[in-house]
């Protein structure tokens, strides 16, 4: 069951890092022991990672050790896999995906006094960090340095060929963005492997972000139908049809709505 209480203080003044955030999903979804163990591992990399950047320029080296003896890396084989998208497992596993290794990435650059920020790049979370006086573009995914031509490359698998970077793609991302991105990717794996009960509590931490936004109103909209909560469902579309009448899936929802099975149900 979502523990909403942990969430509650999301929009509140009071600073919580980027990892907390992360580890606030992991708890909400599966528990306080979830949350602990996730810590512990978290506490176990940052030990031995101060152990290997003993006596050496923690911005000069912090990448290489963590992508290289650390064994950090991006998850090609299973990609989507919901490991990937929760950070007790990405933290046991060390290995996942852009936004979660980034997360860790810029957690690991906080603790060891490297200036770094997320970027959320379309389609590739992308993390930069100032290993000296000029910055530089990291793919978390890899551990390497992106010239612009790769990033036009990233771009073009997510916009299309015809797209071109802007000052916008590569701006600074901050902590509350980069969270709706983690759950955004962990609602679609859970989607993705038909888990809708995991992806409705996604859904529901997002509408803590955003409660009046009508596309995620939509999306759980769609996830109570597949639960077979029909009134529920209506509820989110009915919402959804209202605030945005000129969308072209306003029409398909309407129909949608009529076909649900909306009559009390008899029990047996």
């Amino acid at each position: 069951m979502l523990k909403t209480n942990i969430s509650d203080g999301w929009l509140s003044d009071e600073p919580r890092s980027l990892m907390t955030l992360a580890l606030d999903v992991v708890e909400s979804l599966y528990g306080i022991k979830a949350r602990d163990q996730a810590e512990l591992s978290l506490f176990a990399l940052e030990q031995e990672l101060a152990g290997e950047l003993k006596d050496m320029n923690a911005s000069q080296q912090l990448l290489p050790v963590l992508y290289g003896s650390m064994g950090v890396v991006g998850d090609w084989e299973r990609f989507f896999a919901v490991d990937n998208c929760l950070m007790d497992r990405v933290l046991s596993r060390r290995r996942g995906i852009p936004v979660t290794l980034g997360i860790l990435l810029l957690h690991l650059c906080e603790r060891f006094e490297v200036r770094a920020e997320g970027i959320g790049f379309p389609g590739h979370f992308l993390v930069r960090i100032w290993p000296g006086e000029e910055g530089i573009v990291i793919d978390p995914f890899t551990g390497r340095q992106l010239s612009r031509h790769e990033m036009e490359q990233l771009l073009r698998g997510a916009r299309g060929n015809l797209a071109r970077i802007k000052p916008n793609h590569l701006k600074a991302a901050d902590k509350l963005d980069i969270l709706t991105r983690l759950l955004n990717v962990t609602k679609a794996s859970f989607i993705h492997h038909q888990q809708f009960s995991q992806a409705l509590a996604c859904s529901q931490l997002l509408l803590k972000l955003k409660p009046d936004c009508p596309f995620e109103r939509r999306d759980r909209g769609f996830l109570y139908e597949q639960l077979d909560c029909d009134q529920l469902a209506a509820d989110d579309f009915e919402f959804f049809i209202e605030h945005c009448p000129e969308d072209p899936v306003a029409d398909v929802l309407k129909a949608q709505v009529a076909a649900l099975d909306l009559g009390p149900k008899t029990l047996h």
